[in-house]
């Protein structure tokens, strides 16, 4: 997945010692006059895709502190190229969390397009809470409302930004007494960035310099697509520059994999290693997992009809699955990236994910259970450089042989699943006293994502279709049937699964059962009985008919891949699916006396690094019998592959919409 041609550095404390005077090449932020030239020779939105807007210039220079606080002072010159721009940028909207860092709006001015420039009065400036939804953090937001924009106008804008880059936390004294004093990072002397060079606008120069230590060694990647750099001895620091020019916008792609894992980017650490990173994660938290006599009881509670270890962990992850709700509430300036305590989590009865695997944590250690937190990044990959590139938190149990096993209680509500299926390899780092490395979660292959139906379909002589049918799922389909029905109101479910049957538009469900989703003992069941009046089409000698399995009932929410869009005959990008899935259909069709099958599909055999597909429809005293079985085998489909996978859906529709032709004889 790495662009071969990537550049990774690691700046030896020895190479500080050869520290030259300040060099006249090293970058340095445009001048107005650098500024101007870039408006005289900018185009207009022909020249960009018809893009709202461009950015003429995006530069920072981020300057780190030998303590690994970093502040980054940015430029960014926009130049306005349709009314859709003027509106966009009529506002400008900074956010930030008052507790982990600071951000200043430095100067905003306006190039007019009859070449006078507006210095805007950052008096205007309102510093308001931020609209905040189940993550109730205490953000905030800086609001600057422009003076009326125009088409050819271009904006520029200068921010200073103090520890954005990860969670910093207040010094000790400001913290104590409320104040928001000096900022220092959660690892001590260490700082990380991720930075992306490309994204939903185009840029016309881009550049990214760091100013580090010179004594402070500092490692670095480049993936995805290459970059021009540059490094640069200073007499009190060096300067490491990254640059591109003409980037276009992303032309999105449905269902693609994350920016992360495609546009250029540059990830960077002074973090030596993972293991120290884990440690780290394991330090600052070990402390919050302490049990309580409430806390004691549940556990004892909970796992008291348990025959085996594996039944006391699936019934404590489903108990905290089910009882602790996700909402966050800030615990102030430690709260991103340390976990609630399990006292606080069990009283509150809320969290977000890294809360709710600590209330999962602390329930296994009460029950005797060695388990630890663990950071991961669900949506996109984490690379080997150890910077901060999480955005979810889990559990994992060290088992006695060494091993290790994870658990996900913020995916596990309604589902059987200890681990997501749908976060199969992916980089995790587990948080423990002795260190580990980066490692990846475990590979899903299709049979464990099942979806097999059986059915059993008769037609009568007016055409009407009865069909029984049983559906066996387990993984992800599973998870999606129980999610469905108990997220649906109860008088509401019958019309959801009939809609979702799809068989036909006069098909009805007849009868219906389906496993208690709160049953998680089981994989899930679904039994229907359908009928469909004026299912097979037409009169006289000729009868014409859809193999009614081949309409994929029940699809939109256990195989929701199957209407993915694949029109286009490549892609540049890859593609994300919500898991490896495998689709099973065996279906006897019976017909009336008198009715001859002619004709059927014709079979299909397909196999690729992507996908499979095997299906055979027989004639059969009587009617005829289907065998179809689909196999997705990645959850994320590489562009190169693409074309497999295209045609496996494709086949899928297309069977679809094939006909079934039988001649009635004239005594029928």
């Amino acid at each position: 997945m790495r662009d071969k041609q990537t550049a990774c550095v690691w700046i030896v404390a020895a190479m500080a010692a050869c520290a030259l005077a300040v060099r006249a090449d090293v970058p340095k932020p445009a001048t107005d006059e650098e500024i101007r030239k870039l408006i005289e020779s900018a185009g207009s939105a022909k020249d960009y895709d018809d893009a709202p807007f461009v950015y003429l210039l995006d530069e920072a220079d981020v300057f780190v502190r030998d303590s690994g606080l970093a502040t980054t002072e940015s430029c960014q010159v926009i130049k306005v190229l349709t009314d859709a721009g003027v509106k966009a940028l009529a506002r400008q909207v900074l956010e930030f969390d008052p507790d982990t860092y600071r951000v200043a709006i430095r100067s905003v001015r306006i190039h007019r397009s009859g070449g006078s420039v507006e210095e805007v009065p950052l008096a205007g400036v309102i510093t308001q809470p931020a609209p905040q939804h189940m993550l109730y953090w205490g953000n905030e937001q800086h609001v600057l409302d422009l003076p009326r924009l125009n088409v050819d106008d271009v904006l520029e804008v200068r921010v200073s930004r103090t520890g954005v880059n990860i969670a910093y936390l207040a010094g000790e004294t400001a913290a104590a007494s409320g104040e928001a004093g000096e900022l220092q990072p959660p690892m001590p002397g260490h700082w990380f960035e991720t930075t992306l060079f490309q994204g939903s606008h185009p840029i016309g120069r881009k550049r990214y310099s760091v100013h580090m230590p010179k004594d402070k060694p500092v490692q670095y990647e480049v993936y995805n697509q290459p970059l021009k750099s540059s490094f640069w001895f200073n007499t009190d620091h060096h300067v490491i520059t990254f640059a591109a020019d003409d980037i276009p916008a992303v032309k999105t792609e449905p269902r693609m994999v994350a920016l992360d894992d495609c546009v250029a980017k540059v990830v960077m650490a002074t973090v030596p290693d993972w293991p120290m990173k884990s440690r780290w994660f394991w330090d600052v938290n070990k402390d919050q997992f302490e049990a309580d006599e409430a806390i004691r009881a549940k556990v004892a509670e909970v796992t008291a009809g348990a025959a085996t270890e594996e039944d006391r962990r699936a019934a404590l992850l489903h108990w905290v699955a089910d009882n602790i709700r996700y909402s966050g509430t800030s615990r102030g300036p430690r709260e991103g990236f340390t976990l609630h305590t399990g006292i606080e989590t069990f009283r509150d009865r809320m969290g977000v994910c890294k809360d709710i695997a600590g209330m999962l944590i602390t329930m296994f250690r009460a029950a005797g259970i060695d388990a630890y937190p663990t950071l991961t990044m669900a949506g996109s990959r984490v690379e080997r450089i150890p910077a901060d590139q999480f955005n979810h938190t889990v559990v994992v149990v060290k088992e006695k042989d060494g091993s290790f096993t994870l658990y996900d209680p913020t995916w596990a509500p309604w589902s059987r699943q200890m681990w997501s299926v749908s976060e199969p390899l992916q980089g995790v780092v587990y948080g423990t006293p002795e260190g580990e490395d980066q490692t990846l979660s475990p590979y899903f292959p299709p049979e464990v994502n099942l979806a097999a139906f059986t059915t059993k379909s008769a037609l009568d002589e007016s055409g009407t279709l009865t069909t029984s049918l049983r559906a066996e799922l387990s993984g992800y389909a599973c998870t999606a049937l129980r999610r469905t029905i108990w997220r649906t109101p109860p008088d509401e479910r019958q019309a959801v699964l009939e809609r979702a049957a799809g068989i036909s538009p006069t098909a009805r469900i007849e009868h219906v059962t389906y496993t208690d989703p709160l049953d998680y003992s089981v994989d899930s069941t679904i039994e229907m009985k359908v009928t469909a009046p004026q299912y097979a089409a037409g009169s006289g000698p000729v009868r014409a008919f859809r193999v009614p399995m081949l309409s994929h009932p029940l699809s939109s929410f256990l195989a929701s891949e199957l209407s993915y869009p694949v029109e286009a005959k490549t892609r540049q990008y890859g593609v994300r699916l919500r898991a490896t899935r495998m689709l099973r259909y065996d279906e006897t069709v019976s017909l009336p006396a008198g009715w001859t099958v002619q004709q059927v599909p014709e079979p299909r055999k397909m196999d690729s690094e992507a996908a499979s597909l095997t299906f055979e429809a027989k004639p059969v005293d009587g009617g005829l019998t289907i065998h179809l079985e689909m196999s997705l085998k990645h959850q994320i489909v590489p562009a190169e592959d693409y074309p497999g996978f295209k045609e496996v859906l494709d086949a899928m529709k297309s069977l679809s919409e094939e006909w079934v032709l039988c001649t009635v004889d004239a005594a029928s």
